[in-house]
Parts: C-alpha cells; structure tokens; sequence
C-alpha cells in the first residue's frame, strides 16, 4: 500500500492541530502534508466571491457575474501563498520538532480557475473570465514557490468543477473535454519541477449539506443531511479526465487522487481502472475509506479495484474537513487499522 492520501481540509480548529493530527494518527502513511484549511478556508472556493462580486469589470446579475459591455475582464491580486506562507513557518517548527516526519512534504491545494468560475459566473463568460482570472492565479502561485521552497512543496489542483464536465452533469463552456485539459496543463507549467504536483479529482463531497456537484436533494430531510443525491455511474469519468491530464501535462505528475463510491460494489463500478494510461511514476490514490463502513468497507473496494489496478494507494472521497468530529474518528481509526493490517502483512513476508 503507497499510502494514504490527504486532500487539504481536516476539520480541527487550527493549523497547529492539523499537523498535530497527521504526526499522531497519520503517520507515516502521509508524505503530503496540508495545514488542515481552518476557519474560512474551509469553505473552499467560496473565499474567492468578493473577485467577481465586486469586480468593476463585471456586472452582477441574480448574484452571477458576466463581462461588463465595452470593457476588459481584469482581476485584482490574488492571494492564495500568503496564508500558505505562514502555515508553511508552522509546518516547519513541526517537522523540526518531531511532530510531523522529517520525509514530510508541504502540500497546498488550489482549486483551478473553471472552478471558481462555475461557482460565481454565468455560463456564456466562463470562458472568458477564466483566462482572466487565470492570469493573476499564476502570480500567486509563482510567489508561492518564491515563498516554500519547492523542495518542500506539493502543489495540488482541485478538480471538481471538470469531473462533473466529464460526467455530464454541467454543461461544458468549452464545448469539448481536450481544451479544459490544455487549461488544467498551463497552470501545471508553473509548477517548479522540484516540487511535486498532484491532481484532486473530486464530485463534491458535502456531508454538511447540499452542494451543486450533487443535484437537487429529493426533500427537505435529504437536503438538511447533505451527502450525494446524484451517483457517477462507474470510474470512467475518472478515468477520462486522468488520461487526459497524462496527455496534456508536460511535466512529471506525481499523484492523482480520485474520489470513489460507497456503492461501487460490483466489478462493473472499477472495471474502467484498467484503462488508465499513466506514466510509470504517477501515483493514484483511490477514495475507498468510508465512515460509515471503515476498514471492512475500504477493503472490500480495494478487492475489487486491485483487479483492474495493480497498486494504489487509500484515501477518502474528499477532504477530512468535509466529516463531523465523529466521522473523522471513524476514519482515523480505520486507516490505522488499514495501516497496522499493511505493516503485520509487510513483516510476515520479510520474515
């Protein structure tokens, strides 16, 4: 087993907790090591709403934004390596002083442009308003690197935003799938080649309530417990859109992590893993472990995509932010389970 894999949130109050929680439960399943995303952060994209909301360059119609006539779509700073900045300082003082492993990365995920597009534009300016946006995103992410040095810096994208294009559930501003991988392999161009760049393929997970990747809940009941109202039928759309990165990426990519389903319970549900076209050195980090079954559940999965995918490594759906403290535990104390299970397993061949 490569390992487990963390997407960025965990649901603690603090960066410091965070590092704490991946030292002590952790560890040394997780290389990659996100400051948890706390307090406003955690809702994700949604930071980036005052950019197009109170953009002179765009005006606001039922709260979406489209190009004002007669001007050009321009953005203010963006500001993603400043907080990373000072997380970073932490991260350093916890690797320093044994709470976190001295093999750990940094790792900082930024959802791409089309996804925060999708979030606050109107369809026919996405396009548009992306590039724009893009623009200024890249200075950010330049500074980053400026400010973690890439030898200690994973840099993740976040993907949800495509992964529901290639399912079918939006509709596609840019009318194919091959231009929204040309967009996603221009943000990775900036990544130094030093620092490691890995992909977050995602369907929004939400156990906190409803979320757009998920489609309209059926009630009132359904809405107030959140979780997912719309199931992707199989791994093909993960499948699509890793291929498609693997294609259009120049650069080395080193982990791919797709969210899974808990229902995927039949050989058809992984059957399309067989048909992935990775280079030899991208890792893939599958989202098998569930709260709700743990251990028992996530192997039971993995029986069935090892069939189709010789190695990879575990993960959840989506982030740790996205679980309640009791969901979290369940999860910690699955993986450990997972882990301890991996390591008897490890001993027994070697002796």
């Amino acid at each position: 087993m490569p390992g487990f894999y963390l997407t960025g949130s965990i649901n603690v109050p603090t960066v410091d907790d965070a590092f704490r929680l991946v030292g002590s439960r952790l560890q040394p399943g997780v290389t990659r090591v996100p400051d948890g995303e706390p307090g406003e952060r955690a809702n994700w994209v949604l930071t980036q709403a005052p950019h197009f909301l109170e953009n002179p360059t765009l005006d606001v119609v039922d709260n979406r934004a489209r190009i004002r006539p007669g001007t050009t779509v321009s953005f203010g700073p963006l500001d993603y390596h400043s907080i990373a900045a000072e997380s970073y300082q932490r991260f350093l003082a916890a690797r320093r002083d044994g709470v976190l492993a001295p093999e750990s990365r940094f790792l900082v995920s930024i959802p791409t442009p089309i996804n925060a597009v999708n979030s606050f534009a109107e369809f026919d300016s996405r396009v548009e308003i992306a590039y724009a946006y893009e623009q200024r995103l890249r200075e950010s992410v330049l500074r980053l690197q400026e400010l973690v040095p890439p030898r200690d810096l994973a840099v993740q994208w976040d993907l949800p935003t495509e992964l529901a294009t290639v399912e079918g559930w939006f509709d596609n501003p840019y009318g194919g799938f091959e231009p929204i991988f040309a967009a996603t392999a221009r943000l990775a161009s900036w990544i130094d080649d030093e620092a490691e760049l890995t992909f977050h393929l995602c369907y929004g997970d939400s156990k906190f309530g409803a979320s757009p990747f998920m489609g309209t809940p059926p009630d009132e009941e359904a809405a107030r417990r959140g979780g997912r109202h719309i199931l992707p039928r199989d791994a093909t759309a993960l499948v699509t859109l890793a291929n498609g990165l693997s294609r259009h990426v120049p650069r080395r990519i080193d982990a791919i992590h797709a969210a899974t389903v808990a229902t995927w319970t039949r050989r058809a549900h992984w059957q399309p893993l067989s048909g992935l076209a990775l280079e030899p050195g991208t890792e893939v980090y599958l989202g098998l472990l569930h709260a709700e079954d743990g251990a028992e559940g996530a192997r039971a999965r993995a029986a069935l995509a090892a069939e189709f995918l010789p190695e990879f490594g575990i993960a959840t759906e989506c982030g740790l932010g996205r679980h309640s403290p009791e969901q979290l535990e369940a999860v910690l104390t699955a993986w450990s389970e997972l882990a301890s299970a991996e390591r008897e397993l490890v001993s027994e061949v070697r002796g």
